[in-house]
């Protein structure tokens, strides 16, 4: 007689993906998902960390593509998941900015919010007749250049690799050219001719994606010093 089916892998929970506004059902981990997320995270690789959140939103999130979900949907989904299923708290490390002690600070999970503002028009108009259409990138991208994952690699070139990864194509009165069909050279040179303000309209676009974003306050165990933290990111969470 084979064990009971305990059917937890149905979806009860609902949530939005913040660049579609797709309202989409989800469940929490299950012991699998966080075996697999558990090895990722001792690993401190940060490839098998991304495959390993990637992979577990894929399992408990109906009817979305994980490979083109943008950096920020993930990280909120990934947030809300992990409410869910191991708590609404996780607890941070934080060092005192007057004494550099460090304190335990709990963080509520569902005070987590999206900066999204910064979800906006992604055409960029650099002339008359020519502008760029940006894109908010995925991991998966990201995670196809290896710029972004040396410790090796120059603050221009990892500058250089966000640009081409955001930048989806390039529109002239005549043809709408798709920068993923185009060589790297091409592209290259491209952004290489931009002008100051071309350059600075773009890297606005760059710098400037929707994020997680929390303030923390708490009093420094140590010396009394009462400190206001601001995180952004998927990274400054856990």
């Amino acid at each position: 007689m084979g064990l009971p089916n305990l059917a937890n892998d149905r979806p009860i929970y609902e949530l939005t993906v913040p660049s579609t506004k797709e309202v989409v059902k989800y469940r929490p981990f299950l012991v699998k998902e966080q075996k697999v997320m558990l090895v990722a995270f001792e690993s401190k690789d940060t490839k098998q960390i991304l495959n390993s959140i990637l992979s577990s939103i894929d399992s408990c999130v109906e009817g979305v593509d994980v490979n083109s979900l943008s950096t920020f949907d993930v990280d909120y989904m990934f947030t809300k998941i992990r409410a869910k299923s191991v708590g609404e708290t996780s607890k941070l490390v934080m060092s005192c900015t007057k004494c550099e002690s460090e304190n335990t600070v709990e963080v509520n999970l569902d005070q987590i919010e999206l900066d999204d503002k910064n979800i906006r028009d992604t055409k960029i108009s650099l002339t008359d007749n020519i502008l760029v259409e940006m894109r908010y990138p995925t991991y998966v991208q990201m995670m196809k250049n290896q710029n972004l994952f040396s410790e090796d690699a120059a603050m221009t070139d990892m500058i250089f690799s966000n640009i081409e990864i955001c930048m989806k194509s390039v529109q002239t009165d005549d043809e709408n050219i798709l920068i993923d069909d185009e060589p790297k050279e091409e592209v290259e040179k491209f952004v290489n001719n931009l002008n100051n303000d071309q350059m600075k309209k773009v890297m606005d676009f760059v710098e400037n994606l929707p994020a997680l974003s929390y303030e923390s306050n708490f009093k420094c165990v140590k010396c009394g010093e009462h400190n206001i933290v601001k995180l952004s990111g998927l990274n400054d969470f856990f």
